[in-house]
């Protein structure tokens, strides 16, 4: 069961990159934000922001048929479903071979299940849609707010004319701010280098970061990968733009190497990217994708 879900989320993704689309490079601050649950507020996590991010629906509220049912309405006939993941924990017990006690584990499994948008269902008894837009100068402050606010953080250093992390002595580079084409190219580059920074052994200690990792292998591949929805989850909450952040032909093809070669990647990548983004906003949440 676990790897059925990992394949039908790889291929719904797979199948968006094929098209052209790319799940985690949106305008974040048009819309409305953050797909939620309409009855718990909570914020959808890790891959599943992408998952319902590729809908076209005007609403980020998001329910289950149950859910809609208490809420008062339906779902309309022949209305689709969009697929969600969460991690179940699973108990076995055994028993040590030595001491003869009883030993219990928790093995997280991969579970789907389905969810509709409200624009999908009549009846509803919701408040109306809060829409909040900031202007771009309300956009970059809280970009900075952010990198300000980073725990434990590596030396940024402003300058040259690549971007990149350097983990034997904790070092981010960027360009300056004026080599890119908007603010938020900026911020979502900036990003990008501090979710590869999360790895660090002072903070996650992510063997892809400080291992030595060859460049082209799939642990590199994996890792920038980690890095790319790091920054997108970033600038989900604050409402940057990466839409127009490298959407080349190579830059899909390379993606979809990466998740031909392992159907676990995407899923794998966007919890690690989840915790690390938690981790630059300090935010302490559990690892749970609902």
């Amino acid at each position: 069961m676990n790897q059925k879900v990992y394949d039908a989320v790889t291929a719904q993704v797979t199948d968006a990159l094929t098209k052209g689309v790319i799940p985690w490079r949106r305008p974040w601050h048009s819309g409305h934000g953050l797909p939620v649950n309409a009855v718990s507020k909570k914020p959808y996590r890790g891959v599943n922001v992408f998952l319902l991010s590729l809908s076209d629906h005007s609403d980020n509220r998001w329910l289950t048929f149950r859910q809609a049912r208490e809420l008062g309405g339906n779902v309309r006939r022949g209305e689709r479903s969009a697929p969600v993941v969460f991690w179940k924990p699973w108990s076995i017990e055994g028993t040590d071979q030595d001491s003869g006690e009883v030993i219990k584990w928790n093995i997280p499994l991969l579970r789907k299940y389905h969810v509709f948008n409200v624009c999908q269902c009549d009846g509803l008894e919701l408040p109306p849609l809060d829409v909040e837009n900031g202007r771009a100068n309300e956009r970059v402050e809280r970009a900075e707010a952010l990198v300000r606010a980073v725990p434990n953080p590596p030396t940024i250093r402003e300058g040259g004319g690549s971007a990149w992390y350097r983990p034997i002595d904790d070092v981010v580079q960027v360009p300056p701010l004026e080599y890119f084409d908007t603010a938020d190219h900026y911020y979502s580059t900036l990003f990008h280098e501090l979710g590869h920074a999360t790895g660090h052994k002072s903070r996650l200690d992510r063997p892809t970061v400080m291992d030595r990792i060859q460049f082209g292998s799939s642990g590199y591949g994996r890792e920038e990968l980690i890095a790319e929805l790091t920054s997108a989850f970033c600038c989900a909450s604050i409402g940057l733009d990466n839409s127009l952040v490298d959407n080349s032909a190579s830059y899909i093809q390379s993606w979809l190497t990466v998740l031909k070669s392992d159907s676990k990647a995407v899923v794998m990548a966007a919890s690690k990217a989840q915790r690390a983004a938690d981790y630059l906003q300090g935010v302490s949440l559990d690892d749970q994708l609902y």
